[in-house]
């Protein structure tokens, strides 16, 4: 024999092989289980979209019910919504809008004095002038919408900006935050006085008799102080709790700034049953062909605002940030606060679905709208970033 020793090879057993398969196969039944249990049922699929849409999907639930039975909700009903809803929820919505103005973001941006004049003119100025002097006209000397409805569009356009959505959607896309949140305050206080008085200077005699419609007594001055007492008072009133030190904190917390915005939604939802309830109740009136070319128009309107605010803004030469805040908040128009002031001041007259049929309609697209514009506007904020980055 050599003095090498020999090697031989074992080969492994059947039994460990088919052990090591069997760890296999149970390593990617696991991960298949994983990956079912990570999988959302249908329910719960359902129920996570109920819940991220649940206001867009309460305002058709509203139109349905109110079209089903409209004596319910509507005024002289059961549910007596001229004081439930007309004075008390209507009330409560404007003091809510007082607890949730976040007063000290103002500081931090009120001295962007480019940004701030340029989104304030576009909110109060460039789209009431556009509107009442070019829009309305046209679609009057047309004749394809109805005098009421052309009413609802200067309407529309003297509102101010959102408080909300126009600051997330800034947020999302990158934009200066704190320009947002600045004009989402600021916008929201001097609307409450803004508001109603570019309405009457735009609607002129229109705008007086709607309003004297439902203001006992009528005329300007009961105007005046009915849009004093269901407005401004709770405004202020608001705004005082917030900024008193023992309710301040509390009321900028997550949880209960999520409350209040909830029990806001349900204040809109309840307006815009009782709205469609009085309409369905005396006859709708509003065809549906006016309906088309409403949101025909208010898609074309959306778009040429936003394109309008970011020209300017850019021509302007403001930073990147400001001109994506600029963009958002300078075209958005508030339903929070705009529903609830039109329901004050028009809260009596046969036309108050024609007032309140633009907003309702111009929310949502604005809301698809500029979630579409997110991630083009983030890439246009990142260049200029990467930009300065390189140049360094």
């Amino acid at each position: 024999m050599s003095g090498g020793t020999s090697r031989r090879v074992t080969p492994a057993a059947p039994s460990s092989r088919r052990g090591a398969s069997c760890v296999v196969a149970a390593g990617k039944g696991s991960d298949v289980a994983a990956d079912a249990e990570s999988t959302p049922s249908p329910i719960a699929s359902v129920a996570a979209f109920a819940k991220a849409n649940y206001f867009l999907l309460g305002m058709f639930a509203c139109v349905f019910v109110a079209a089903a039975h409209p004596s319910i909700g509507a005024n002289g009903g059961p549910l007596k919504p001229e004081v439930t809803i007309n004075k008390l929820a209507v009330r409560l919505m404007f003091l809510i809008s007082g607890l949730s103005l976040p007063l000290d973001d103002l500081r931090s941006a009120v001295t962007n004095v480019g940004a701030n004049a340029l989104i304030q003119f576009f909110v109060f100025g460039f789209a009431g002038l556009v509107t009442a002097f070019g829009i309305a006209p046209a679609l009057t000397a047309l004749g394809i919408m109805s005098p009421q409805l052309v009413n609802g569009l200067i309407v529309l356009a003297c509102l101010p900006t959102t408080i909300g959505t126009g600051v997330a959607l800034t947020n999302a896309a990158g934009g200066n935050v704190a320009v947002a949140i600045f004009h989402a305050v600021f916008s929201n206080l001097a609307g409450v006085v803004v508001a109603p008085a570019l309405i009457f200077f735009y609607l002129g005699s229109d705008a007086a008799a709607a309003t004297a419609a439902g203001a006992a007594g009528g005329g300007v001055a009961a105007s005046v102080s009915k849009l004093a007492y269901s407005v401004l008072l709770p405004v202020l009133v608001g705004m005082m709790i917030r900024a008193s030190p023992t309710f301040g904190a509390s009321l900028a917390a997550k949880s209960v700034k999520a409350r209040l915005k909830l029990g806001s939604d349900l204040i809109i939802l309840s307006i815009v049953y009782n709205t469609f309830c009085n309409t369905f109740q005396s006859g709708f009136g509003v065809s549906g062909s006016q309906v088309t070319v409403l949101t025909f128009t208010l898609c074309l309107l959306l778009t040429g605002y936003k394109a309008c605010v970011f020209v300017a803004a850019r021509a302007a030469g403001l930073a990147r940030k400001d001109v994506v805040a600029a963009t958002f908040m300078g075209s958005q128009k508030t339903l929070a606060f705009g529903l609830p002031l039109i329901k004050a001041l028009f809260g009596g007259s046969p036309d108050l679905v024609w007032f309140c049929l633009p907003v309702l309609v111009y929310h949502p697209l604005q809301t698809l709208l500029g979630s579409a514009l997110v991630p083009k506007l983030r890439a246009f904020v990142e260049q200029a970033e990467k930009n300065e980055s390189s140049a360094r």
